[in-house]
């Protein structure tokens, strides 16, 4: 009987190392339910250092082979126009108005010593932002120019291999999801971000080793660190934006052979894109990066 049940866990153990690993993964190849090619879905980060991006054969040769191009919002000027404003406080008001003098003043000092942003700078375009927006951007400015994007990087290919390029979403659809973290919300995650901003960029380069060996568990786990892990964020902005997309996404399946671009964090967990896929009847699994 003990030697029965230590040979289950043993099983067991197996079975859920084995399950883990096979999705670990942030390129996934999407079949069956009636699709009469696959299509692929390239999970992404806004940002990443040069030193750590990557791009795989593979990944080339399948967007190159595909015939739509999407993202989750088309990268058009408009949509650029529109996500640019709704990143910046309403009626030219600046975050002095909305922190105390003392936290306030460490978030200029962070600017302008730390990350080397002049005071007029600070004064005239980074003291706009919204406070989510100003903690994403602390992090992207700690890292220099060396800087690269996927989503321009690949939209840069589907562009050049003559690719029809979409969005799943409007801008304005983004941005009504962001403005649902409330400011009060916004300014406390701000407040932590200041405080801890260490522990921000340590998180930050966690983010990065878990989306280079495909972990989007903790790839989500760390994107939503900056809004404090709130729960109506996650659901609003992640949750339900990605049941969303599941009909546009099996929309252009259907048409052609398509190559979806989206944030890592939308593919993870059960409310995941990966997942949603699978229980519409699709074969979803991870396709080799090299």
């Amino acid at each position: 009987m003990k030697k029965s049940l230590l040979l289950f866990v043993i099983c067991m153990t197996i079975h859920i190392s084995y399950g883990q690993k096979i999705e670990n993964s942030i390129f996934w190849e999407v079949s069956g339910n009636g699709l009469t090619t696959p299509s692929y879905i390239y999970g992404t980060i806004k940002f990443i250092p040069a030193k750590d991006y990557f791009l795989s054969k593979n990944v080339k040769s399948k967007l190159k082979e595909s015939k739509i191009f999407a993202t989750e919002t088309l990268l058009d000027h408009h949509s650029l126009h529109e996500l640019n404003k709704a990143a910046h406080l309403p009626h030219h008001q600046s975050i002095k108005d909305l922190l105390p003098e003392e936290e306030y003043d460490r978030l200029k000092n962070l600017f302008t010593k730390f990350l080397n942003v002049s005071t007029l700078k600070f004064d005239m375009v980074y003291s706009q932002f919204k406070p989510v927006v100003l903690s994403t951007t602390m992090t992207r400015l700690s890292l220099g120019k060396n800087v690269r994007y996927y989503e321009i990087e690949l939209a840069n290919m589907a562009k050049k291999s003559g690719l029809v390029t979409i969005g799943l979403e409007t801008a304005s659809r983004e941005i009504a999801a962001m403005e649902s973290f409330d400011e009060k919300s916004q300014i406390k995650a701000l407040s932590h971000t200041i405080a801890n901003f260490d522990q921000q960029l340590a998180d930050y380069s966690a983010l990065i080793e878990a989306y280079k060996v495909g972990d989007l568990h903790k790839t989500l786990e760390y994107t939503l660190h900056p809004s404090e892990n709130d729960e109506s964020f996650r659901k609003t902005f992640f949750d339900k934006r990605n049941a969303e997309w599941i009909p546009n996404i099996e929309k252009y399946m259907k048409q052609s052979t398509s190559f979806f671009a989206l944030g890592a964090a939308h593919l993870a967990d059960e409310q995941g894109v990966i997942n949603l896929l699978r229980e519409r009847g699709y074969t979803v699994k991870p396709y080799p990066l090299k």
